[in-house]
C-alpha cells in the first residue's frame, strides 16, 4: 500500500484576506428603510385616489417622493433617486408657480 493516501495529518486551509469592507445594515435599519418606502409609495398614490386641496397634495408627494428617495439612496438606485428628485422639484416648481 502507498503511504501516500495514508496520511493522518491534517493540513491548514487559509484563511482569505478580504480587502473590502461590506456595510452590512442591522436588521432594525432594513426594517425601517422598508417602512419608510412603503410609506413614501402610499403618500405618493394617496392623491391619486382621494381629491385632496392643493396644499395636502402638495405635501402628501413631497413627502411621499423624499421618503422614495431615501431609500433609493441608501441602495443606490440612481434611476429612481433622478426620478424621484425631479417629482420633489416638480411638486415645488408647481405649488408656487401658481
Amino acid at each position: 500500500m502507498s503511504d501516500t493516501y495514508a496520511s493522518n495529518q491534517i493540513v491548514p486551509i487559509p484563511t482569505p484576506v478580504s480587502t473590502v469592507t461590506v456595510r452590512t445594515q442591522s436588521k432594525w435599519v432594513k426594517m425601517i428603510l422598508e417602512g419608510i418606502g412603503w410609506a413614501g409609495s402610499i403618500l405618493v398614490l394617496c392623491p391619486y385616489v382621494v381629491h385632496f386641496e392643493k396644499t395636502t397634495d402638495f405635501i402628501l408627494n413631497t413627502l411621499g417622493a423624499t421618503g422614495l428617495l431615501v431609500v433609493c439612496i441608501t441602495s443606490k438606485q440612481y434611476q429612481s433617486i433622478i426620478i424621484n428628485t425631479a417629482w420633489i422639484i416638480g411638486g415645488i416648481y408647481k405649488y408656487y408657480a401658481n
